[in-house]
């Protein structure tokens, strides 16, 4: 994976907070999903487990989101 920008690592760690929240499909936690554990946390513990997470971890559940917002919206 190239090297992101401080800002572009800002807006994928700002989608993925967003994420934690609940599927933005479905409007639940389905439990299939790679953020199920992390949405059953406080937003201040799912803050601080973002944070921890490396850059290419972060990435990856943005991609994850997108091709899986795909499925659902193909089927």
């Amino acid at each position: 994976m190239r090297k992101l920008s401080d800002k572009q690592k800002k807006e994928l760690r700002a989608a993925v907070l967003e994420l934690a929240e609940c599927c933005p499909v479905t409007q639940c936690n389905p439990n299939d999903c790679p953020l199920f554990s992390l949405r059953k946390m406080t937003r201040r513990k799912r803050l601080q487990c973002l944070n921890a997470l490396a850059e290419d971890d972060v990435a990856f559940l943005v991609a994850y989101h997108h091709i899986c917002l795909t499925t659902k919206v193909e089927s």
